[in-house]
């Protein structure tokens, strides 16, 4: 639970969506550099999903078992990959080679989590300037 000067929920949950929406740049990166690759299928971060989960007290960027044996005991935190959010393989538009990725699609989804990420983080910077101003007006 969020303490402190900057322990307001808002501030809490600004920092997660700044943290979902780097996982969801990463995502899309992943899936673009693998435009070519036969058989690949794109995935992508399901956002509202996960701030809802981070909402609500969970970690949505936790690694995660996705079969049994997948995580063994005593992993090293780099010896997995994290399962971000709820993936959605996209099947519309699927390449002969069985590749579902689609560039222009995901050129716009990087613009659009972009343009999020940018709009969180100045609401952000805004919150801490706020702060700044309090503290500095109680000296």
């Amino acid at each position: 639970m969020p303490s402190g000067l900057t322990g307001s929920d808002t501030f809490h949950l600004l920092s997660r969506v700044l943290d979902l929406r780097h996982a969801a740049h990463e995502r899309t990166a992943e899936n673009i550099a693998h435009q070519d690759t036969p058989g690949f299928k794109a995935r992508h971060l399901e956002f509202q999903d996960a701030l809802r989960q981070a909402a609500q007290g969970g970690d949505p960027l936790r690694p995660v078992a996705t079969r049994p044996g997948h995580i063994g005991q005593g992993a090293g935190e780099n010896s997995f990959q994290a399962v971000v959010g709820t993936e959605q393989v996209i099947r519309h538009g699927a390449k002969t080679d069985g590749n579902t990725v689609s560039p222009e699609e995901e050129m716009s989804r990087l613009a659009e989590n972009t343009l999020m990420y940018d709009t969180a983080s100045q609401i952000l910077a805004n919150k801490y300037r706020n702060l700044r101003g309090i503290i500095h007006e109680g000296r």
